[in-house]
């Protein structure tokens, strides 16, 4: 409402996109900060402990995982690179902050396996990356160019992937949140002031 009354942000008008966002409205994901095993996200981006703070990332919509069949941390890390290389094929190869949410059956398997925040995002970023010949797979191939075996990774470093702990307690469900456009919409982090 805010967007359409008070910025005049109209379909065809200052809204230009080919198609609609929920994220334009509201998009909020709250970590479960006390039923993770890690360092809670605001805390590894700089913000003291004991202090509140947000984490903005102009993303895509989130992509749903499931993988309760496994107690194999690599298996279950499979399912959301999955996910990550799907974007990568039908949206964007551009590396940047995705953000991996992880709900607490699954998170249960990694604190059982002693893997840590760390050992996910190297996992992850080892992982995590496509051909450009791949394309040809996903109806692109006018695309591919004259280096099909180029590879394009998801996330620059391990530190691009930003690992959530939130969802409910049943289920081995998670998400993958895609970058809006690679780098180009990297992941800022404030501590929230509390006015007098």
């Amino acid at each position: 409402m805010i967007i359409l009354n008070v910025l005049h942000g109209v379909p065809g008008g200052l809204d230009r996109s080919t198609l609609g966002h929920p994220g334009k409205f509201t998009y909020c994901v709250a970590e479960d900060e006390d039923g993770s095993p890690w360092t809670p996200l605001s805390i590894e981006r700089g913000v003291p402990a004991r202090e509140s703070a947000v984490t903005v990332l102009a993303a895509l919509g989130p992509h749903q995982v499931l993988n309760e069949w496994t107690r194999d941390p690599r298996e279950i890390l499979d399912t959301y690179i999955g996910a990550i290389r799907g974007n990568m094929l039908t949206y964007s190869i551009w590396a940047g902050n995705y953000a991996m949410v992880i709900g607490r059956q699954n998170r249960d398997v990694f604190a059982a396996a002693g893997w840590s925040k760390k050992d996910i995002r190297e996992y992850v970023h080892e992982r995590a990356w496509v051909k450009r010949g791949d394309w040809a797979s996903v109806g692109k191939a006018a695309v591919v160019g004259k280096d099909p075996d180029r590879v394009h990774t998801a996330l620059r470093t391990p530190d691009d992937l930003l690992v959530v702990s939130a969802g409910g307690p049943a289920g081995g469900f998670g998400a993958i949140i895609p970058p809006w456009l690679g780098a180009k919409s990297l992941a800022v982090t404030m501590r929230i002031e509390e006015k007098p």
